[in-house]
């Protein structure tokens, strides 16, 4: 559902199709929920690709041969302190949305999917990123995944270290634990039991889930 107030577009789920690997099928699976689309500049041509109704195009523009007539369009110069992916995601935080999706974050460049990455340390609300059949879920605060029996989790700090920790449906459990970015415990965990979350009590986490089978 979309409303608007002040002149601001509220949307219970942004998606933002960036300029990185995705597939269309994929655009269109992360598409399913979604109220409002934005698309971060180059990925104007997924959302195409995968037949998507993009609401408004941000960026600089420099991906595209020629920027659509019928789009509303935030332009940008090609000499600013951000990504378009990051002024995309701001754009989609102001409209107070319950959830952000992310398709086509990763993959182009690799200095880009490292930024990316760590771009959403910068976002207190639930944001999804949808990257060749894993799911790269921001945890704040509480999380739970529609996971099953045998699936891969992996927990990613994006603070210095997170606090706090307690898991449940995971063969290798955290009770009140701690993890640390310049560390590797919690990569490779799997879904043992149902429901499968994670809460946190300071700090903040990527929690990465590959679907058994799924993903490459």
């Amino acid at each position: 559902m979309v409303s608007r107030q002040g002149g601001v577009f509220l949307a219970r789920t942004v998606l933002i199709v960036a300029g990185g690997v995705a597939s269309a099928e994929e655009a269109r699976e992360a598409a399913k929920d979604a109220d409002f689309i934005i698309a971060a500049d180059g990925g104007f041509s997924l959302a195409s690709q995968a037949g998507l109704r993009v609401d408004l195009l941000v960026g600089d523009m420099d991906s595209l041969d020629s920027p659509p007539q019928n789009i509303p369009i935030l332009k940008f110069p090609q000499e600013k302190d951000a990504t378009d992916l990051e002024l995309a995601l701001d754009y989609a935080r102001a409209t107070n949305p319950e959830r952000i999706v992310v398709v086509g974050a990763f993959g182009a460049r690799l200095d880009h999917t490292l930024a990316n990455a760590n771009l959403l340390e910068k976002y207190d609300l639930p944001v999804v990123l949808f990257h060749q059949g894993f799911r790269v879920y921001l945890v704040v605060d509480e999380l739970e995944i529609p996971a099953a029996l045998g699936d891969l989790v992996s927990l990613i700090p994006l603070s210095a270290e997170v606090r706090g920790i307690f898991t449940w449906g995971l063969r290798y459990p955290l009770h009140d634990g701690v993890l640390f970015r310049a560390s590797t415990r919690g990569v490779s965990n799997e879904v043992v039991g149902l429901p499968c979350g994670v809460r946190v009590r300071e700090g903040k986490l990527l929690l990465i889930h590959k679907p058994k089978g799924g993903g490459q």
